[in-house]
């Protein structure tokens, strides 16, 4: 009996705290699985009336929570504000545990309150409709009286919260171990990483020889079998040890162990909807073109990428240079996130004249830093943009009165002898002076109360081009999303420039480079050699609606076709068109051609080319006489079609794509979408289809639509409708391009 007695103060003098805790029952603080919060004080309109019962309309897929509701602060979208408080409590155990998903922005949060004080606070582990379980040790505030308080105070992407099940325990239940640290010991050049773009992102930072190397990842790694990998390249660090540290560790997450030093990376290029001859990253995610600059025979494109998923994120400058825009050469990263934060949008110009003191004809990029606030920074390469140097002393352009304050466009500007700058500054163009490219003065603002005002202003650009009538007028190009089909476009305005102030003739504004919805944030070469007179553009074919969704692997989104802009008339005042370059009418193989063919009601060619691998151009000419209108329609065998209506009674064209294919991405993208036609005696059409793209050029790009398209195999057919008379399709060429 004695001896049980030791063991049983032994156990209890070893275990005394666990028993302790058996004692002692969870607390259940909040499970939301009533019709309403009970006794939890609701503000505002983002958490309802009620607890969710899970996903709401239109949210990805929530999951992760116990029972059938939780607390979803995504009642009437992103936009909407509110708060959730708890009545008040005493803190009896020594731990808060909770689950805990939505964005991890700073405006969205839970947070222990005592007294008036803030005295913990959590954020979703990563940007993600899955909760995990976090926990708070409160075991200092034992006896204190508290309240809890669930805020959304964020608009935008990812301003939401969701939490459920809130406990009082004696017990740590986190599925999450912070900062942990993962060591390969190993010569191959990459760390293959299993990637899952619906996966949440985990925040890894890379280590080599114990020291921090570059800035923090963000990548979606997969927690069950990876939908693609992508590498993290370590050869340049020359070490055998390198480790990933994980802010946030799952626990119970098996991918992570799935990363694995290799001698190669290999994926897979010929996707589904891979274009063919359109620009697209080798892999990753791809927006804005960036650093557009021509020097030595060499066009460079820089782009925004994220080399370690498909979807937006760990912004960097990806790189391709080409020689006849036609083929491009992919090259390393360019430019890499640093402390000043990843790297956003900008240009790059050619420095002739040494005013940076980096020598004459090195490349200088200029670009915004987007870290703590959103800076403007510049780095150089000496060896034809292969290669970049950071300067020592960034940023060199600060405001803090603006929040979004990106996208650096620079020029040199010959009358004033001195580089210009146009910033985008909320949702004005503020425009910049500077003798070096280091030293920048404001000297104007342009923009308020004039165009499209619907979202901030992004990547502006400025540059000179000819009337007709051999008149110097000044185009500025400012993409938002609030186009004219909904979304992503770029607007233009015509006017005047002193070298400090840009005015715009009066007119009827917003104008539309393209009117479709697959053309946004596009700039302008600079350094184009003054031989070749062409002002020429790109633009990043998609459209923020449904640019992470677009379905596609490895990589995602694409370049429009390069395209020569001008300034013409359409018979009443100059608009600026748009035309693919020249040099892509090297790439066509002639398939079919077709002359005067009279339609009076249904032409059809159900073979386009005997052999279509989905990239080909058609050119038509129509006269539509006395008709009020004419169709054209691509279809393939699976039903599939995209339809081009040109009213000529309201001098319209609409173009549906509702049943083009895949068109499951957003509700949005089914609609039709409609541009303005110039009245003519003739319409010149030319489509440049590209597997997942068609681009539409109506008289040499006066009217212009861009759109994407994901149809199940290539369109080879061809119908033409007329409506009230007949037309007559003077010239039909059809061209496979290679």
């Amino acid at each position: 009996m004695k001896r049980h007695y030791f063991y049983f103060l032994l156990l209890l003098s070893v275990f005394g705290t666990g028993v302790g805790c058996l004692r002692q029952s969870d607390i259940v603080l909040a499970d939301f699985e009533g019709d309403n919060y009970g006794t939890w004080q609701v503000e505002g309109e983002a958490f309802g009336s009620a607890p969710a019962r899970g996903t709401l309309e239109a949210q990805m897929d929530v999951s992760g929570f116990e029972g059938s509701r939780l607390a979803n602060s995504y009642y009437g979208g992103d936009d909407t504000r509110g708060m959730l408080v708890s009545p008040s409590f005493v803190v009896e155990r020594d731990y808060v545990n909770f689950l805990i998903g939505g964005g991890k922005g700073e405006d969205v949060y839970m947070e222990l309150v005592v007294g008036d004080s803030a005295v913990r606070i959590a954020h979703s582990p990563a940007e993600s409709e899955r909760l995990m379980r976090l926990s708070w040790d409160v075991r200092d505030l034992r006896g204190e009286q508290a309240v809890i308080r669930i805020v959304d105070n964020q608009r935008g992407g990812w301003g939401h919260i969701l939490v459920d099940q809130i406990e009082l325990s004696n017990r740590d239940k986190s599925g999450v171990i912070e900062n942990y640290e993962l060591t390969f010991e190993t010569d191959q050049p990459y760390l293959l990483v299993p990637i899952d773009d619906n996966a949440p992102e985990m925040r890894v930072q890379l280590k080599v020889d114990g020291r921090v190397a570059g800035a923090p990842m963000n990548i979606r790694i997969a927690r069950g079998e990876p939908v693609y990998w992508l590498p993290i390249p370590i050869d340049r660090y020359d070490a055998t040890s390198v480790s990933l540290v994980f802010a946030l560790f799952e626990k119970d997450n098996p991918g992570p162990g799935r990363i694995t030093p290799a001698a190669t990376f290999d994926y897979e290029y010929a996707e589904p909807y891979r274009p063919l001859y359109h620009f697209s990253p080798p892999y990753g995610w791809m927006n804005d073109p960036n650093g557009m600059v021509y020097k030595d025979g060499e066009y460079h494109l820089y782009y925004q990428h994220n080399p370690y998923g498909s979807t937006w994120g760990n912004m960097h400058w990806g790189h391709a240079v080409s020689r006849d825009l036609r083929h491009w050469e992919y090259l390393p990263v360019a430019l890499a996130p640093d402390s000043l934060g990843t790297i956003f949008s900008g240009s790059a110009v050619v420095d002739h004249d040494n005013t940076a003191g980096f020598g004459a004809g090195a490349i200088v990029a200029i670009y915004t830093s987007d870290g703590r606030m959103q800076t403007q920074c510049i780095a150089y390469s000496t060896d034809g943009g292969r290669t970049f140097t950071k300067y020592a002393h960034n940023p060199v352009l600060v405001d803090a009165a603006y929040r979004d304050f990106r996208d650096p466009k620079v020029f040199w500007h010959a009358t004033s002898r001195q580089w210009v700058m146009v910033l985008a500054t909320t949702q004005t163009v503020s425009i910049y002076g500077s003798p070096d490219l280091k030293t920048w003065t404001k000297q104007s603002e342009f923009g308020e109360g004039l165009g499209a005002h619907g979202s901030v202003w992004e990547c502006p650009d400025l540059f000179p081009l000819q009337t007709p009538d051999g008149r110097t007028k000044w185009v500025m190009l400012v993409s938002l999303n609030d186009g004219p089909n909904g979304g992503s476009a770029t607007q233009y305005f015509i006017g005047d420039f002193d070298g400090r102030t840009f005015r715009a003739d009066p007119r009827s504004y917003p104008l539309w480079i393209d009117h479709g919805r697959a053309n946004y944030a596009g700039v302008t070469w600079n350094d184009v050699p003054a031989s070749d007179g062409r002002r020429l553009f790109i633009g990043w074919m998609c459209n923020w609606e449904y640019g992470n969704l677009t379905p596609t692997c490895n990589f995602r989104n694409a370049m429009t076709v390069p395209r020569e802009l001008s300034l013409v008339s359409d018979g009443h005042q100059l608009v600026l068109s748009s035309y693919p370059v020249r040099e892509l009418e090297q790439m066509r193989v002639p398939q079919l051609s077709q002359k005067d063919v009279t339609v009076d009601t249904v032409y059809r060619i159900d073979e386009l080319m005997s052999v279509n691998d989905g990239a080909y151009e058609l050119e038509l000419s129509v006269v539509p006489s006395s008709a009020s209108g004419f169709d054209l329609v691509l279809s393939n065998a699976e039903g599939e079609h995209i339809d081009l209506h040109f009213d000529l009674n309201t001098a319209r064209l609409g173009i549906d794509h509702a049943q083009s294919g895949k068109a499951e991405h957003v509700g949005n993208f089914t609609k039709v979408i409609e541009a303005p036609l110039t009245p003519a005696g003739h319409y010149k059409v030319r489509l440049l289809i590209d597997r997942a793209s068609m681009e539409c050029f109506i008289n040499e790009g006066r009217t212009v639509s861009t759109n994407l398209i994901f149809p199940t195999s290539p369109y080879n057919t061809l119908t033409v409708k007329a409506a009230g008379a007949p037309v007559v399709v003077k010239q039909l060429d059809v061209y496979a391009l290679k």
